[in-house]
This record gives structure tokens, sequence and C-alpha cells, in this order.
């Protein structure tokens, strides 16, 4: 198997993954436990805006793996 294969194979199932790992920690109300530090809340808005940030990365390491050099 090209290492060309190997990489795209390698990211579906990373990209598999990570919209499953999106898809339920989305559906969860609570999305985590909300941590403080300091006065700083970081609640189930800013856990929803890293799950996204999340999501966008592994869709782009999947394109990213169509642009491979051989």
């Amino acid at each position: 198997m090209r290492n060309r294969k190997r990489m795209r194979l390698i990211s579906l199932v990373m990209f598999v993954i990570a919209v499953i790992f999106v898809l339920c920690a989305l559906s969860n109300p609570g999305l985590g436990r909300t941590l403080y530090i300091g006065n700083w809340r970081f609640g189930a808005e800013q856990w929803r805006f890293c799950y996204k940030i999340y999501a966008f990365v592994m869709v782009g390491l999947f394109g990213a793996s169509f642009f491979a050099k051989k």
C-alpha cells in the first residue's frame, strides 16, 4: 500500500472518530464540566466552540491527505 493511500485511510478513520465524538459531545446538554480559572468561567459555550474547532481541524487533515506528495 502506497504512502498516500495509507495517509488517506488513517485520516478517514480519524475523521469518522471525530464526527462520532463531536456528535456525542454536542448531544450532551451539559457539555462537560464548567472550569473556573480565577474569575474566568469556561462553560458549555466554550466547550461547544472547542468541539467545532476540533471538527474543522479533522476535516482539514482529511482534505490535506489528498494533497500529499508521493
